[in-house]
């Protein structure tokens, strides 16, 4: 597959290299390309098979495991797509959705695959047995969002959508005209995000009950409208210190760094888009993760706030309670502390979890420390001081 080296620079692919690891773990950044081009390289043919509205609709309630996988925001005449995909009963148990999709593919395992408007976003018959979610995790990247994710996907209760392809960019790159404009929380792109988001949390098992959803980083900035169209969903935001969270984009790169240059960095950065085209990369990201905690110190609704170095096993009930109003029993919270033991990125569980955080830092010039320290500094402090930080002093 030349998916990755097509798009992306040499320097930045390759391994997950953390401290004294024998066998490092091989990740390649599905998540750091356009949904819709992973997806058609994952499921050939997808693209080709668009279906019209009401055959969509009907193949849709008869098939359980068809969910949306991608959106093309390009689509016919402009005006947007959206890739459908049966994948059965498959719980989200990888630490993407992408490489959930790609395993699926790998092992031959993905059943239908169409494309339809991105109009069908707002007819409910789409909604098939959908489960509400409980709760959304918003983060900075790097900071464990993806433990707290995995952990809570461990039980078979849940369904937990880990940076839904749909979610990434596709969605937010057709209500912007690929960010030409705001995404406006007008009724129809709040209904089409709603209708999203309940078509990808469909109880495909019986025992699925409970649902949450975590976005991809950069999907903090448009916290305030997935709020809106939820308005009684509780949300985590998780932040680390921007400098280790740099230091492993810079050596794993991220969907962030793909933007750079592009109309949406200018989104990312909350400036003119064209500054990042020669801007370093250190700078770019402190900028775009400054632009993101200031949004989530603003942020409306139930929004609680948790710095990396709090998520503990011991912390975790108390997230779960206080920040998104959910109660596991004993035996369904011995199953999600469990992840704690392993690396949140091996699905193996094989690799047992160490600390890096130091490792992170001796790896950044003190020249970049001080940059990423003026730029991002203060609005750290501000949220472990906040009110709304569940384990502020």
């Amino acid at each position: 597959m030349c998916l990755l080296h097509c798009h992306l620079p040499s320097a930045r692919l390759g391994h997950i290299l953390p401290p004294k690891r024998e066998r490092p773990i091989e990740v390649k950044a599905l998540y750091a390309l356009p949904d819709h081009e992973v997806v058609a390289d994952l499921i050939p043919g997808i693209l080709e098979k668009r279906l019209a509205t009401e055959e969509a609709i009907a193949r849709i309630r008869a098939t359980p495991g068809m969910v949306p996988v991608a959106i093309d925001p390009e689509g016919e005449a402009g005006e947007g797509a959206v890739l459908w995909a049966d994948i059965g009963d498959h719980p989200f148990r990888e630490w993407q959705f992408m490489y959930t999709i790609e395993k699926l593919s790998q092992d031959g395992l993905i059943g239908e695959a169409f494309t339809t408007d991105f109009a069908i976003l707002q007819d409910d018959r789409i909604l098939a047995d959908p489960i509400e979610p409980d709760g959304f995790l918003f983060h900075i990247s790097r900071c464990g969002s993806t433990l707290t994710a995995k952990a809570l996907a461990r039980s078979p209760r849940h369904v937990v959508i880990n940076q839904g392809g749909p979610l990434q960019r596709g969605f937010w790159a057709t209500i912007t005209r690929d960010w030409t404009r705001e995404a406006e929380a007008s009724p129809e792109n709040l209904k089409a995000f709603r209708n999203l988001v309940l078509a990808m949390t469909r109880r495909r098992q019986p025992e699925q009950v409970h649902a949450f959803v975590k976005f991809i980083s950069w999907n903090t900035l448009y916290m305030d409208f997935a709020m809106r169209a939820f308005p009684q969903v509780p949300a985590l935001f998780l932040y680390r210190d921007p400098v280790e969270v740099i230091a492993s984009v810079l050596r794993e790169t991220s969907a962030v760094l793909w933007a750079k240059g592009r109309r949406q960095a200018g989104f990312l950065i909350g400036d003119d888009w064209r500054e990042t085209q020669e801007m370093g990369d250190v700078e770019y990201l402190a900028r775009c993760f400054a632009h993101y905690l200031e949004v989530a110190e603003q942020a409306s609704g139930h929004v609680a706030l948790v710095n990396y170095t709090d998520i503990s096993p011991a912390s975790f009930p108390i997230m779960l309670v206080r920040g998104l109003s959910f109660r596991p029993d004993e035996e369904e919270l011995a199953l999600m502390l469990d992840q704690f033991r392993f690396h949140s990125k091996d699905d193996s569980d094989k690799q047992a979890f160490k600390v890096d955080s130091a490792e992170k830092r001796a790896s950044m010039p003190d020249e970049d420390k001080r940059l990423v320290a003026q730029i991002c500094g203060d609005l750290v402090a501000r949220l472990d001081r906040s009110a709304s930080n569940l384990f502020a002093p």
